[in-house]
Parts: structure tokens; C-alpha cells; sequence
């Protein structure tokens, strides 16, 4: 699939396409999009929280919610693992899975 970057407006396809989707899912909130309110995820109400255990499995467990909802797009992305590495000011999201028939690993940094 081809597609376009939101941030440089490049052509872009696979890997990079992957990640670019996967970003714009996880930092936009449910509800923010007047005609998609159901597009987005919960993942930024607890980015603001102290990353402990259990912060970090409501984290995956809403970024799972938001693979598995028609609206974003993402049923093409078989996601088998969700890793959280927290940095300054945010953390890393790191996507396990299979897309295109190939095991891809994709990162997508989300900031306070």
C-alpha cells in the first residue's frame, strides 16, 4: 500500500507506512476527529502518568483496543507483542507483528 507522510508529504509504502499509521492512531485521541469519533486511541490518557507496571499494561492493552478497530485501518497489522521503554518526556511504543507476510518491528515515540 501506498501512502503519503503527514509530516514531510513524501510518498511512502511498507515499513515507513506502517509507522506513520500506527503513529497517527496512538497520539490521536478517541473522539478528537467530528466525522471519526471512534478513530484514535486511549494510549495519551496515560502518558502522563508515572510509567509503572501497571500504567504501561493499560497502555497496551488500550493500544491493542485501537489495532482492533475497523475505523483506524490497521486489521492489515497482525500485532503479536507490545513493548513500552520509557525515555524523558515519554516513551517508546514498540509493535511486533506481521504485515505484508513479514515479521516487522515498529517503534512510535509518544511525548508528554
Amino acid at each position: 500500500m501506498l501512502g503519503m507522510d503527514r509530516l514531510t508529504g513524501r510518498a511512502i509504502d511498507d515499513t515507513d507506512q506502517l509507522t506513520s499509521r500506527l503513529g497517527q492512531v496512538m497520539t490521536t485521541p478517541k473522539g478528537a476527529r467530528n466525522r471519526l469519533r471512534d478513530f484514535g486511541s486511549d494510549v495519551l490518557k496515560y502518558l502522563s502518568a508515572n510509567l509503572s507496571p501497571t500504567t504501561a499494561l493499560l497502555m497496551k492493552s488500550a493500544a491493542s483496543d485501537a489495532l482492533n478497530e475497523p475505523v483506524n485501518g490497521l486489521l492489515d497489522f497482525s500485532c503479536s507483542k507490545i513493548n513500552i521503554h520509557p525515555k524523558t518526556g515519554g516513551c517508546v511504543m514498540e509493535f511486533v507483528g506481521l504485515f505484508n507476510g513479514k515479521t516487522k518491528t515498529v517503534s512510535v515515540s509518544l511525548n508528554v
